[in-house]
């Protein structure tokens, strides 16, 4: 978690003060109120432009990476679906064998959707498709138990709802990326460590039902319509955290 890197004009942004401030006053120790985690991720969104500016990928901060990986990712999702994990991955190139491990495939699929991560946006973005990817795979401990695991868990929860948790992590990494290093040396690292562990239970709480039960099915992922149909659900994500009045 964190990062060295920072904003280049960042700190000029107009609502950069009012997010970095309601990060720093709900860094503590103990229990953080919904209220102020509700601050941070409000002033967030405030901070990529709101829901129909950040959500749709116009603002140069933030979320165009995590829109470009959510249409790779939603594609294979969808193929992972159809067609079931093996055939899903041999159709992006990966050929599976006798000794293919869950890690490598994994790693496959993470560098497939996100690449290479030069910037801030694009390192959040890979950081939250690996937890999700992580999370779905559930520790497998060969690659069957992982093609199980993913087609369960995409059976169980859908792609929408998985993508909207993908973007909430995303919106988590962020929120690491720009704060963790200044938090750890104003507040330290068990209040830090603290903020973090709730921040991330928020964001997971806050976005399990907001999913609009949309048919995916006959989704062309990588065309427009799957560029668009990510921003909508970019769009929904944001719009659960945006425009919070304490």
């Amino acid at each position: 978690m964190g990062t060295s890197k920072s904003y280049e004009g960042a700190k000029g942004h107009p609502n950069w003060s009012q997010l970095s401030g309601s990060v720093t006053r709900a860094c503590e120790t103990g229990t953080i109120s919904i209220n102020s985690l509700s601050n941070v991720t409000s002033n967030f969104a405030k901070f990529l432009g709101g829901s129909n500016f950040g959500g749709r990928g116009k603002s140069k901060i933030g979320g165009r990476a995590g829109i470009r990986t959510a249409q790779k990712l939603g594609g294979f999702l969808s193929d992972v679906k159809t067609k079931g994990f093996r055939p899903a991955l041999s159709g992006i190139g990966f050929d599976v064998t006798d000794s293919t491990k869950p890690n490598e495939a994994i790693n496959y699929l993470l560098e497939y959707c996100a690449g290479v991560a030069s910037s801030l946006d694009e390192t959040a973005a890979k950081a939250a498709e690996r937890q999700l990817l992580e999370e779905i795979g559930s520790e497998a401990k060969d690659f069957e138990e992982l093609a199980k695991n993913f087609e369960e868990k995409i059976e169980e929860y859908g792609i929408e709802e998985l993508l909207i948790k993908y973007y909430g992590y995303y919106i988590y990494e962020h929120l690491s990326i720009d704060f963790y290093e200044k938090l750890i040396e104003e507040k330290g690292k068990a209040a830090t460590s603290n903020f973090y562990i709730q921040l991330k239970k928020f964001l997971v709480e806050k976005v399990k039902n907001i999913a609009r039960k949309r048919d995916v099915s006959k989704i062309s992922w990588a065309d427009k319509e799957g560029d668009e149909l990510v921003k909508n659900i970019f769009e929904d994500t944001l719009k659960a955290f945006e425009n919070y009045e304490s």
